[in-house]
């Protein structure tokens, strides 16, 4: 996993120029989880904990309208990441994430979303 994830770690823009021995220590704390076609990853209004990249698989990004139905807004595919935005904002989720197939993600919790952004 740990080669695997650097490599995926440095087509983030955010870590363009961070070396591999910085990246090597968020990768120690990170977590792979599996996720069944159809489960909700996150959902829309919960605490934002943490950061997710999709190593495989596909997701839809959901959103309540107006009428409090969920309205797909966008899919997501490996490599592509999420859960970014409440944990900048300190909200809570604005979109619910559902795997549209069986889905492997990497999990950094709060802390070491933080590390990305000040090492």
């Amino acid at each position: 996993m740990t080669s695997e994830l650097l490599k995926l770690l440095k087509h983030i823009p955010i870590l363009n120029d961070v070396d591999e021995d910085e990246l090597s220590d968020i990768v120690k704390n990170t977590k792979l989880e599996h996720f069944k076609q159809g489960n909700y990853i996150i959902r829309e209004g919960e605490l934002g904990e943490t950061f997710y990249i999709i190593k495989s698989g596909k997701v839809e990004v959901l959103h309540k309208n107006k009428d409090g139905e969920d309205e797909t807004i966008a899919a997501l595919y490996p490599d592509n990441f999420f859960g970014e935005m409440a944990l900048l904002s300190n909200k809570p989720r604005n979109a619910s994430i559902r795997c549209l197939e069986d889905c492997d993600v990497y999990i950094f919790n709060r802390n070491d979303f933080f590390n990305f952004l000040y090492l």
